[in-house]
């Protein structure tokens, strides 16, 4: 692949070759079949594909979250301003998780610890990782609960999880994200449990503190609306891997990938109202407890030929800054 990379101070994260594997009793499930990409720094990276397809697996992996001992990455390397990241002792890796890394979760109600208030839930990630005494890192609590536009944040710090909303437990999940001021912050479907109104407010919450803060952002969703608002870069990915890479711009001008095309013409066009029939994607996403042989799209790609089903496809340049993974591809952005 010549997909055109960025180099020296522009990488912030480089992920090379990943390899994540779930261990069962009788069976390996290979959730990431070497993934390679990059995160520049102060740009914000979508991460999509359905269910499935390895995106949380994919941040796990970077934080070194992964369930033991069922899970392992057993092969690559993740670099963050040049250090991997797998060869760091725990220790070094607590010191990076919540400071220069942080994370926001999908369900707010199990991330948060419902018998602390938020404040001081906030407050000890400050003290764990600037040594603040404990009355300078409640007032940073409260600080960064006005940053994330929470009323009245004097007395909200003393709520439980329980006495919000889910809008406002998503809002101290940022806070808590961001408090540590992070080179790199991976959010993980951060509004698929809220409602429209609200998804939209945190949606503009997150774009406006990126801007203020600088923070590069990595955005793993399913939906593609987000990524359109909220991204430079996008990497889709389908049954854990990479299947196409390139700018929003170009992904959504001249999808590469039979899969991208599929997401798109699934999703649902506001102009059309809720009346609207979308057409399905047929089939589902291969299991992964078995190595799979030729492009794992082929099953339910209308372009799938012989070739298909009998070689793996891999990255390749169909355009300067933009790669996919199929035999195919000028069939595809032709069609």
């Amino acid at each position: 692949m010549q997909l055109e990379e960025a180099t020296g101070d522009d990488v912030l994260l480089e992920v090379r070759g990943l390899e994540t594997h779930f261990f069962g009793e009788e069976s390996i499930t290979r959730a990431l079949g070497g993934i390679s990409f990059q995160v520049k720094r102060g740009e914000t990276l979508g991460v999509v594909g359905e269910s499935g397809c390895g995106k949380s697996v994919t941040a796990l992996s970077i934080l070194r979250l992964l369930p033991k001992p069922s899970a392992k990455t057993v092969s690559g390397e993740i670099r963050f301003h040049g250090r991997d990241l797998l060869k760091l002792s725990e220790r070094e890796m607590r010191q990076i998780r919540g400071d220069r890394i942080a994370m926001i979760f999908q369900d707010p109600m199990t991330s948060l610890n419902p018998v602390y208030t938020v404040g001081r839930q906030i407050a000890e990630a400050v003290q764990i990782h600037t040594k603040a005494s404990r009355a300078d890192a409640m007032v940073k609590a409260q600080e960064m609960l006005r940053l994330v536009r929470i009323a009245d944040p004097e007395r909200r710090v003393g709520n439980y999880p329980h006495e919000m909303s889910g809008g406002m437990r998503q809002r101290v999940m940022i806070a808590m994200a961001l408090a540590c001021s992070p080179e790199l912050l991976i959010a993980d479907e951060p509004t698929t449990a809220l409602d429209v109104t609200i998804q939209a407010q945190i949606l503009r919450l997150m774009i406006d503190l990126k801007e203020r803060t600088g923070t590069a952002v990595m955005f793993i969703t399913h939906d593609l609306g987000i990524v359109a608002e909220t991204c430079q870069r996008v990497v889709v990915m389908y049954a854990g891997r990479i299947v196409e890479q390139t700018s929003v711009l170009d992904l959504f001008a001249r999808p590469a990938h039979p899969y991208t095309q599929a997401l798109m013409r699934s999703a649902p066009d506001p102009r059309h109202g809720w009346r609207q029939r979308l057409p399905e994607l047929p089939g589902i996403v291969p299991t992964l407890r078995e190595p799979i042989i030729g492009c794992s799209f082929a099953p339910r790609c209308p372009f799938a030929i012989e070739i298909c089903r009998e070689m793996t496809p891999t990255l390749r340049d169909v355009n300067p800054g933009h790669a996919a993974a199929c035999w195919r591809v000028e069939e595809v952005m032709g069609a």
